[in-house]
């Protein structure tokens, strides 16, 4: 990043020059989620609308499960691009280069903060509903289950809409408008077919996956909402926090 761009992305303190976030479209976008977030579980708890093609959908999608290499190429795709072991280590090895490269650790302390947020919220709500997943051949609550919201569809929407947001967002790696416009479509195309292979496949129910991608939406926000913070001690460098562990240890 050259020192022209850092100062166009920072005020004259080192802040970010921004809106705070709570005057941004990132609290929009929040609250938004958060109220989706709210009627999607309501609707799974009461059984209401939102939830009236589960049981045909999920017929739909076993009779017609794929097999031999067509499903294994299937869930190797869903695996990939929405399963933690696979997006954690993405999202996490992007934000600590940026992290490295901008010397300070914000692009670290955001990441954490949207994967918090999907583990925070989505096992909230996972086991407070219970509910069971459509291969047990039984749509129930309090069962056990851990179907609602898509964990998978959580995971990918958050991942690769934020690792193009650390690479070209305004604070991000190479700041630049057109590639953050241009990449965000291939990475909402990631999110929404690795979502709607998990239904497919009959891993899911219908209406887990938007609950999934709403709080993949809400984990964004609160990422990006950290990106823009104030906090001054988000500019620490990553340097600085290792050998501060260092002297603790010694």
């Amino acid at each position: 990043m050259t020192s022209q761009t850092i100062a166009a992305s920072r005020s004259a303190s080192g802040m970010p020059n921004s809106r705070a976030w709570h005057r941004s479209g990132v609290a929009w976008t929040a609250v938004i989620a958060v109220a989706l977030l709210v009627v999607g579980t309501w609707q799974v708890a009461v059984e209401g609308p939102l939830v009236a093609w589960d049981w045909s959908f999920h017929l739909y999608a076993d009779t017609r499960h794929p097999g031999g290499w067509d499903k294994a190429a299937l869930d190797w795709f869903a695996s990939v691009t929405g399963e933690r072991l696979f997006t954690i280590p993405a999202v996490g090895g992007v934000a600590a280069w940026v992290a490295y490269r901008q010397d300070r650790v914000r692009p670290l302390v955001a990441s954490a903060a949207g994967l918090v947020t999907i583990a925070v919220v989505g096992y909230s709500i996972k086991f407070g509903l219970g509910r069971a997943a459509p291969w047990t051949g039984v749509d129930a609550l309090y069962a056990g289950g851990r179907a609602f919201p898509s964990g998978h569809a959580a995971n990918a929407t958050f991942t690769w809409v934020f690792l193009v947001i650390l690479l070209f967002g305004a604070l991000g790696l190479r700041p630049d408008r057109l590639r953050l416009g241009l990449w965000l479509v291939p990475a909402c195309l990631v999110a929404l077919v690795s979502g709607t292979l998990m239904a497919l496949l009959d891993y899911h129910w219908l209406s887990d996956i938007p609950g999934g991608w709403v709080l993949g939406a809400l984990a964004v926000a609160v990422a990006v909402g950290v990106l823009r913070s104030p906090d001054p001690r988000l500019e620490t460098s990553p340097r600085t926090v290792l050998a501060r562990l260092r002297s603790r240890d010694a």
